[in-house]
């Protein structure tokens, strides 16, 4: 997982640098959680400086169960509270 402001001085360069890690990820499936708390995921298809993520095939969760499926979806890097990416 991806957390601002994460300082530790034995994580990777990946981690130090959000941008390229979802770049080494780009067409996996991702989790991203919103600060209204909702949870989406879907496979990332584009990711900009600012965290502006697009994501195909998306599907809102809720207690782990699909709530809605959207198709493409953009969500705005400012809303982002945590990313989850494939190990």
């Amino acid at each position: 997982m991806i957390h601002e402001g994460d300082l530790n001085e034995d994580i990777t360069l990946s981690e130090k640098n959000p941008i390229k890690a979802l770049e080494a990820v780009l067409s996996d499936i991702i989790s991203i959680k919103l600060k209204d708390q909702r949870i989406f995921r879907g496979q990332l298809t584009r990711c900009d400086m600012y965290m502006n993520l697009t994501l195909a095939n998306a599907e809102e969760l809720e207690n782990d169960q699909i709530k809605a499926k959207y198709g493409t979806v953009l969500i705005r890097g400012n809303n982002i509270l945590w990313i989850q990416i494939p190990e």
